[in-house]
């Protein structure tokens, strides 16, 4: 995908708004959708910004659909090609490949106990983490409560968003 300008996005009809802002939010169409109207953005973190807003104030279920919206971490490989082409591209980067084989055993263990203690999967930003950090920090945020780990998935959502804004956004034309 060709990035596009934020003064494109801002003379976009609903349609092409939507289509070029596609995936930002795994699966979850409505954050981009709801922002149309608060357009003209002057700024990518203003754009974003508006979005932290939508999730925030979102109803407790619209924000569990969108934390149970997004993949596993480490994926399978034959789970790679139901990934949205963010995540796969964010799940390659990180590095998963080359962790030994016990520590991705390890860490899709501790996946599996994660998932099943809060009922979602595990939300991490893997642009600011690498597959080295996730261990380590899934098992800290193991330790929080319901409400603690909703809010902590939520926010990693928001910064996974702020880097998916900045790969579709042309930077250099704002």
């Amino acid at each position: 995908m060709s990035a596009v300008s934020l003064h494109q996005l801002n003379k976009f009809d609903n349609v092409k708004y939507c289509s070029a802002l596609k995936g930002v939010y795994e699966h979850s169409p409505w954050v981009i959708q709801k922002t149309f109207n608060d357009r003209p953005f002057n700024t990518v973190k203003e754009l974003h910004d508006t979005c932290v807003s939508l999730i925030n104030g979102a109803s407790h279920d619209t924000q569990l659909s969108l934390i149970r919206a997004h993949p596993d971490l480490a994926a399978k490989l034959e789970q790679l090609p139901r990934l949205t082409r963010f995540s796969q591209e964010e799940q390659s980067k990180a590095g998963f490949s080359s962790l030994p084989l016990v520590v991705i055993d390890q860490l899709r263990n501790e996946l599996v106990r994660y998932r099943q203690l809060f009922g979602h999967p595990f939300i991490l930003c893997l642009a600011e983490n690498s597959a080295i950090d996730v261990l380590p920090i899934l098992k800290e945020r193991m330790q929080s409560d319901l409400n603690t780990e909703r809010t902590a998935c939520l926010f990693q959502i928001t910064r996974i968003g702020w880097h998916r804004l900045c790969s579709i956004i042309d930077l250099a034309h704002l």
